[in-house]
């Protein structure tokens, strides 16, 4: 009964992914200067190991959804579909490697290393033979995802089935950090966030990663129409490749983008807000009675802006919604600038959707 379950599965799939591929979503978030911004998911599963689709599939969910950079990561030692799938854990890779350079999606070989707390479950991406990380002791599977030169990093570290009652780091992570055999964390899985998470990628110099851990359609576990997307990882890559992005991540130049909001450090949120938003002057409406400039805000993301407290002595009081693809007026008096021909006030507004530590919100400063 099994067999002919998976059977009718793949005919579904293979029909699917031989008709037409579908329109793509495109994700508007600019490049920074110097690098690529890329839209990537790190984390999901195929029939390979617990998941219900063909890999070609998940490329073409990706492309539907707008990725850039994907990595399927099926568990190196839980196949509950072996019986009716071949064994080897590069296939799923191998599936969907012509399908993903068709659409321009760039395809990272990867893994999860799939055990009991501690150390959990980690993902390695850029791994050369998957099959190799089968071990009978985790520390070995580790070793060997070093040797290949992969990224490794934590899975779901809040996940309630490893720990239900706390987030713990435990002294097992502290020893494959120090040994260079992680380098990274979700702060982002499926759809929790983990602030602890957050809080020591910061201190431990760890990689932030938001991934979908998908095992179904995207479909069936996201519904976009009514705003529910995927965690996506932004990397800022100086080059659109494999090796960009592997460089990205072993350096850290990445973000978070999930339910609206976007985690990360200082110097890239920083960079992302000056690349999406956008000021001139709106020369129209200045003279000596006022100056007035344009926000216009380029991206698919939508902020929210806090007036600080120098904003709110020049009676800029209320919160400025920027939705996506918008543009806003604000204006200020010439008393206010310090006298007529003075049209250089720097005022202080936090962005209410961008974190740059739990519970730290974004400082931007708008000219006028």
């Amino acid at each position: 009964m099994r067999n002919l379950l998976f059977f009718l599965l793949m005919a579904f799939v293979t029909g699917a992914a031989s008709a037409q591929d579908g329109p793509r979503r495109n994700i508007t978030v600019p490049d920074i200067p110097g690098y690529h911004t890329l839209k990537g998911d790190f984390h999901m599963h195929t029939v390979f190991s617990d998941g219900l689709v063909w890999p070609t599939l998940r490329v073409i969910e990706a492309w539907q959804e707008g990725l850039d950079v994907i990595a399927l990561t099926d568990h190196v030692e839980y196949q509950p579909f072996k019986s009716d799938v071949n064994n080897d854990r590069n296939r799923p890779h191998a599936i969907a490697e012509q399908k993903a350079a068709e659409l321009g999606i760039l395809l990272i070989r990867g893994g999860e290393i799939t055990r009991k707390m501690p150390p959990g479950h980690s993902n390695a991406l850029f791994l050369k033979d998957v099959n190799k990380l089968d071990t009978t002791n985790w520390q070995d599977a580790f070793a060997e995802a070093k040797s290949q030169g992969a990224f490794v990093f934590w899975n779901h570290p809040g996940w309630k089935a490893q720990q239900p009652d706390t987030t713990k780091w435990f002294d097992e992570h502290t020893r494959l950090l120090e040994q260079g055999m992680i380098q990274g964390i979700e702060i982002v899985n499926y759809m929790e966030y983990y602030p602890e998470a957050f809080a020591w990628a910061l201190e431990k110099n760890l990689t932030i990663l938001g991934n979908s851990d998908i095992h179904g359609s995207i479909y069936q576990e996201y519904d976009a129409k009514s705003g529910l997307k995927r965690p996506v990882t932004l990397v800022f890559a100086r080059e659109r490749s494999a090796e960009g992005v592997k460089s990205a991540l072993k350096e850290g130049n990445t973000a978070v983008l999930f339910n609206g909001n976007l985690y990360g450090r200082q110097e890239w949120l920083k960079a992302l807000f000056g690349a999406c938003v956008g000021q001139e002057v709106n020369a129209a409406a200045s003279g000596s009675e006022q100056h007035s400039i344009f926000l216009t805000n380029y991206s698919d993301i939508d902020f929210r802006l806090i007036p600080g407290k120098d904003a709110m002595k020049n009676h800029l009081i209320y919160p400025l919604d920027l939705p996506a693809h918008s543009t806003i007026a604000l204006s200020v008096t010439p008393r206010q600038l310090g006298g007529p021909g003075k049209l250089s006030l720097p005022l202080g507004f936090t962005v209410d959707n961008m974190f740059v530590a739990p519970g730290k919100k974004l400082e931007v400063i708008v000219r006028f």
